[in-house]
């Protein structure tokens, strides 16, 4: 098994003709953790996400590893399942997110019945967590609805590593914390590794293992929360 989930080493990464955002920036999340990655709007969480997703090229193959692979180059951590990223929103100004349309006239059904290769069991707990009606009809739902949606086709297939940036501000307070033990029993039982960029913190003191936070793309402070009889301690990693 895996000791590390995430490997960043001296990453440097600017967008074309802007300033730098990081500069020989270092992150390690261990495998299994469920880490909370925390900053101020701009900071260089949603950048640091899609690069650990393989959206962003860096230099080197073994600048950002996931899974002791090249979050870049090996594009079957993506196409294989092991390594998945939710995040954007499908909001109803949105034709389509990719090859999925939102503005035609599907069903909910239609659309997540229409993943191949699913468990059935995992797709009707995640369809009775996420509350959804099968016969929604996509161009009509509201946004919360819309989000359970994608949160649910974005599940349907079991991972290895799962990074998510926001994707919880258009639910309720009960299907979010629903979503957050789930979350938990997936690293828990399967051990999966799980990065979640959130502004949201009611509910989370007890269900993160370890929080990052960036100021103007760099790494200020990584710790471990550890559990000493009932009290939170702060463990530097």
């Amino acid at each position: 098994m895996a000791t590390s989930g995430i490997e960043v080493t001296a990453m440097n990464f600017a967008y074309d003709g802007q300033p730098q955002l990081f500069s020989r920036f270092t992150l390690n999340i261990a495998h299994g953790s469920r880490c909370l990655l925390i900053g101020a709007n701009g900071s260089g969480k949603t950048t640091l996400l899609k690069i650990l997703a393989g959206k962003h090229m860096v230099g080197g193959r073994d600048v950002v590893r996931v899974l002791g692979c090249s979050a870049f180059h090996d594009t079957q951590l993506v196409c294989g399942g092991e390594l998945a990223y939710l995040g954007g929103s499908w909001s109803k100004t949105i034709g389509s997110a990719g090859d999925v349309p939102l503005q035609g006239d599907f069903s909910a059904e239609h659309m997540i019945f229409g993943v191949e290769g699913v468990d059935p069991l995992r797709r009707e707990k995640l369809i009775e967590l996420l509350d959804i009606d099968l016969q929604w009809r996509m161009h009509k739902v509201s946004d919360g609805q819309r989000r359970r949606v994608q949160i649910c086709m974005g599940l349907l297939q079991p991972y290895k590593v799962l990074l998510l940036d926001e994707i919880t501000v258009d639910l309720d307070v009960v299907t979010r914390m629903d979503l957050l033990d789930f979350f938990k029993e997936e690293c828990d039982q399967r051990g999966a590794t799980i990065v979640y960029a959130t502004h949201i913190f009611d509910g989370l003191e007890t269900w993160a293992t370890h929080v990052a936070y960036i100021q103007d793309g760099e790494l200020r402070r990584c710790e471990s929360l550890a559990m000493d009889k009932g009290n939170k301690e702060n463990a530097r990693l």
